[in-house]
């Protein structure tokens, strides 16, 4: 009987335990308003604060000059017959891809969206018959070029543009002598400039530059339409350079 009691009357205590917490919640709940909206924070980072990102260097509106060293690679397309009888000919190959260095001197124009540029190139190549050397080739380039750049407002930007011309070139052999071949040149460039500053900038590109050579002079020469032997002709018809330069900008 008493344990019937004690246990009827700890079930009673624990039951109003439990409604009064029950209640008391449901009254704090009811009751409840923020003095304040919730606002959400967002988190500061270095990826999403601009304040904190660099922007680019920009060119301002007026004209400015630049000076420019360049080198690379170039691959001359050239030919060289040598001819002993009008039956025995023979053709060394063209001269392998060499180095080259040049320098440029211009300005861009305002806004940066154009540049106009005289650049000097040298460069030279070896010509093979049988894995031996056969003749030298040194050429000098003197080129007028223009650029358009896109995305000027950016730090790296592509360019296109056209040039014009004068190349002089020399082919020596031990065996045949020796011939100087000038002429007048067309061509194209491509590439994409970074912009480290307001003062330099660096580049990579690719240039094409044809000879607009009409007539190819026999190195014997010739009399009239009678051709003399031993016989060497030899004609650089175009030259691919692909290159990296280094600009200052005044």
């Amino acid at each position: 009987m008493n344990k019937t009691l004690l246990a009827t009357l700890l079930l009673s205590a624990i039951f109003s335990s439990t409604s009064f917490a029950a209640e008391q919640s449901t009254t704090e709940t009811a009751t409840y308003s923020p003095s304040e909206p919730l606002v959400l924070t967002p988190v500061v980072t270095e990826e999403n604060d601009a304040s904190l990102v660099e922007e680019a260097p920009k060119f301002d509106d007026t004209m400015h000059y630049f000076v420019g060293l360049t080198g690379g690679m170039a691959d001359m397309s050239f030919s060289l017959v040598h001819a002993t009888s009008s039956s025995d000919k023979f053709s060394p190959s063209s001269p392998d891809a060499s180095g080259f260095a040049g320098a440029d001197i211009g300005f861009y124009t305002a806004g940066g969206k154009g540049r106009i540029y005289y650049s000097y190139q040298k460069m030279s190549g070896e010509s093979e018959f049988d894995n031996k050397k056969i003749a030298d080739t040194d050429v000098t380039l003197h080129l007028l070029s223009a650029d358009y750049f896109f995305r000027a407002d950016k730090a790296i930007n592509p360019f296109v543009g056209a040039h014009v011309g004068y190349m002089t070139a020399e082919t020596t052999s031990e065996k045949y002598g020796s011939y100087k071949q000038s002429n007048p040149v067309l061509g194209i460039q491509a590439g994409v400039a970074w912009r480290i500053s307001d003062h330099f900038t660096t580049e990579v590109g690719a240039r094409h530059t044809a000879s607009q050579r009409k007539e190819q002079t026999d190195w014997a020469g010739s009399e009239g339409k009678d051709i003399v032997y031993p016989n060497t002709q030899s004609d650089l018809k175009s030259i691919t350079t692909f290159y990296m330069s280094a600009n200052y900008r005044f």
